[in-house]
């Protein structure tokens, strides 16, 4: 190519243009151009012509970073889940696309279901100038953290469990009902002796199940209680409890999974037991798989809409960041759904 040709493109070595230069181009204060591009004062449609025509000119892009540290504000969403698990990934899928319509970057981090992780993934966000947090519960442990956070400035949504007493928003789903519902499902086609795999007391996420699955109980005058205390997200110990239950409580006809991961683990030690469903044990699980319709038998379960729940508490956490939602605390129930298949 010779000599007198000329690229337009800016290259790694070449300054990048600033907010200095477009206020030079445009013949006007650099703080008239951040009031501009900011939005934080009413700029003339002259000179927003103007500025315009220079941003434009001189292939100008803001630097988000720089912006938001002078705002104090990064534009980014950290969310704090229990484990990184199937269930969670269409609330992960919800918070990211939500966030990145509404110009924000998503980060996530897992607690492990340990409350000391928990406080420091909120910590580390609040350290990083996280525009606002949505956090999954593990414990009641950081109650008083979560709120503080909330009353220091960055807004606060739990999401899929609530710390009762804690006024922070929240999404939840009705676990209570849900838990019921699939107890008086079973009773409602013959079954007696139903069991309830599991709870665990160290977390918040079975404790609203185990009093709907005790209410239904009391509701219908079963003595019966058989609840299979585990310890969340340690499946050879949810395999041996389930196990030892079988063997000191004779048979039972009906059992409940509390999670998509017990299930499972529930579905694989009957098998493996020689039991059948649903003519031995009639057996409804929470969360809804692409693998339920298709077992042998399909399977009965009580399924949260988590992408539904991740929609709502992403929209009502940027509500409260951009000022659009002010004033008391919101806590949103959502409804599970009981979807019946020949497992029960």
């Amino acid at each position: 190519m010779g000599r007198n040709h000329r690229d337009n493109t800016h290259t790694a070595d070449e300054k990048r243009p600033s907010s200095v230069d477009v206020a030079r181009a445009a013949g006007v204060s650099r703080a008239t151009v951040s009031a501009y591009i900011n939005g934080t004062r009413y700029v003339s449609p002259e000179l927003s012509e103007r500025i315009e025509e220079a941003i434009r000119s001189l292939n100008y892009v803001p630097d988000p970073m720089a912006r938001a540290l002078k705002m104090k504000d990064t534009k980014t969403i950290g969310l704090v889940i229990p484990v990184i698990s199937r269930f969670f990934t269409p609330l992960m899928q919800a918070v990211n696309e939500e966030a990145q319509v509404r110009g924000y970057g998503f980060l996530v981090s897992s607690s492990e279901e340990d409350p000391e992780r928990e406080r420091t993934a909120l910590e580390v966000f609040v350290a990083k100038r996280a525009s606002g947090i949505l956090v999954v519960p593990a414990s009641l442990e950081n109650g008083e953290l979560i709120r503080s956070i909330r009353d220091g400035g960055t807004p606060v949504v739990q999401v899929n469990r609530r710390i009762p007493g804690l006024s922070v928003d929240s999404v939840t789903s009705n676990n209570f009902n849900a838990a019921y519902r699939a107890t008086m499902h079973l009773f409602g086609r013959g079954c007696r002796r139903v069991a309830f795999l599991g709870y665990d007391p160290e977390t918040l996420s079975g404790e609203e199940k185990r009093a709907g699955y005790e209410k239904a109980l009391a509701d219908t005058g079963s003595k019966e209680n058989l609840i299979v205390n585990v310890r969340d997200h340690d499946e050879r110990g949810i395999r041996e409890s389930l196990g030892a239950f079988l063997d000191c409580h004779g048979a039972i006809d009906g059992l409940i999974g509390s999670t998509q991961g017990k299930t499972a683990i529930a579905l694989a030690v009957l098998k493996q037991r020689g039991i059948r469903i649903p003519e031995d044990i009639a057996v409804v699980g929470f969360d809804d798989t692409p693998w339920s319709p298709i077992l042998d038998p399909p399977l009965t379960v009580v399924t949260e809409n988590t992408f539904s729940m991740g929609q709502q508490a992403v929209q009502l956490l940027l509500d409260r960041i951009e000022g659009k939602r002010k004033g008391s605390t919101r806590n949103i129930v959502l409804e599970d759904e009981l979807i019946v298949r020949s497992s029960a």
